[in-house]
């Protein structure tokens, strides 16, 4: 094994070690690791390790070749009063670093938001969002989203629901203006 995966392998043991050892007796946590050596020194090594506590649920990833390539990713479940909070982290060795991150809530009016938002490891960012909810004769929906290209756009949707028939609207207006609609009804054939 080369000098690169034994020290990833020490490392990454003793990451879990401490983090076993710092545990509370509402938590709980497993891991493991794995390396694989192939023929004329090509292989990787790889750890994964996952700690829950009431309310949070975090997994730690970790990828090593023996070629020096490799990342470390983590992502963060938070999860209490309507919502759901997921982040993700994963940082290159060459430093870089990208992020994920979404919360999915249910409010108090019985709608259903989302809110998502990436930046990409050249410093891109893109975000957007999204709720569904109840009408009197249907369901609606909005949704958008906006980059740091200077993009963004709005749609807006519903499908309301007569006696015979259904409606379905939906409109769009970009970040530049331009914008279109339309409406559609049908009717319950006899």
């Amino acid at each position: 094994m080369s000098t690169r995966s034994t020290s990833f392998a020490l490392t990454v043991s003793l990451t879990t070690l401490i983090a076993l050892a710092v545990l509370t007796p509402a938590q709980a946590a497993h891991g493991r690791f794995v390396s694989v050596q192939g023929w004329r020194g090509h292989g990787y090594a790889a750890d994964r390790f996952v700690n829950r506590s009431p309310g949070s649920t975090t997994v730690t990833r970790g990828v090593q070749t023996n070629s020096g390539r490799g990342f470390l990713t983590q992502r963060q479940t938070n999860y209490g009063d309507g919502s759901v909070t997921n982040t993700m982290t994963r940082t290159y060795n060459n430093g870089e670093t990208a992020t994920r991150t979404g919360t999915i809530t249910r409010n108090p009016d019985g709608s259903v938001s989302e809110t998502r938002s990436h930046t990409g490891v050249n410093g891109n960012t893109q975000s957007g969002w999204n709720t569904i909810y109840k009408t009197d004769d249907g369901i609606a929906r909005s949704r958008g989203f906006t980059t740091s290209g200077g993009r963004s756009a709005t749609q807006t949707g519903s499908v309301s629901f007569g006696d015979d028939s259904m409606t379905v609207n939906r409109s769009v207006v970009t970040g530049s203006g331009a914008s279109a609609s339309q409406t559609t009804t049908y009717t319950r054939g006899n």
